[in-house]
């Protein structure tokens, strides 16, 4: 018995929007000679970066999402000799409004001074169902333009569809992480951009004679 033949083909689609949040992380360094001083300055200036920006942004949320203590060393006369601690805290603030971010870095950097690390900053669309949908519109229409050229020059044509899947998306690049520098008069200008969202689907059709009974092509 001949098994049905079928033809797979992938598509892709793409939709984008303007991201309406954006997520920052902040890192607090403290160093010292004894473990328990550097660990303490880095606690402070956490504290005081998380209190400006809850005062700025309200609405953020604010979470800690590491702690290091270490010690340093240096090279001297060919030797690495003790230097101290290093003590780091890393603060999330997520669901910014993208027009509160100058005056959340602003204050975070007047809070935190020499001690702060922007770490990085992320756009994001708090609801990119509309997007993805769009996305996906296009990704089928992709594959469906392609299967139908190729079962046409095959001498068939198109009939249900037998498998659909959405493959992951790429994973985005990260920001190269910066040290923070005092803020000029004005605040940082922030421009979120436009962030586009792609779907990858790989979709299966059987493939029927072209003088077989005309079956709606899904």
């Amino acid at each position: 018995m001949s098994k049905t033949p079928r033809i797979t083909v992938p598509g892709t689609g793409s939709s984008w929007a303007v991201p309406d949040v954006m997520n920052i992380s902040f890192t607090l360094q403290g160093h010292h000679l004894e473990g328990a001083s550097a660990f303490a300055r880095a606690s402070d200036a956490a504290r005081d970066v998380i209190a400006a920006v809850g005062a700025t942004a309200p609405t953020a949320e604010l979470s800690t999402t590491g702690i290091t203590l270490a010690a340093r060393s240096t090279w001297r006369n060919e030797e690495s000799v003790f230097a101290g601690y290093d003590a780091e805290t890393t603060v999330e603030a997520v669901g910014l409004a993208v027009d509160s971010v100058p005056a959340v870095l602003e204050a975070a950097v007047a809070a935190g001074g020499d001690a702060l690390r922007i770490h990085s900053l992320r756009a994001e669309v708090s609801d990119p169902a509309p997007v993805l949908v769009e996305a996906r519109d296009a990704a089928f229409a992709d594959a469906r333009s392609t299967a139908e050229q190729l079962a046409q020059l095959s001498g068939t044509r198109l009939g249900t569809v037998q498998r659909i899947r959405e493959l992951a998306e790429a994973p985005a690049f990260p920001l190269t992480r910066v040290k923070a520098t005092p803020m000029a008069s004005s605040s940082m200008p922030v421009v979120a951009g436009k962030q586009t969202h792609t779907v990858n689907l790989e979709v299966t059709w059987r493939l029927v004679p072209r003088d077989a009974a005309q079956q709606p092509a899904s």
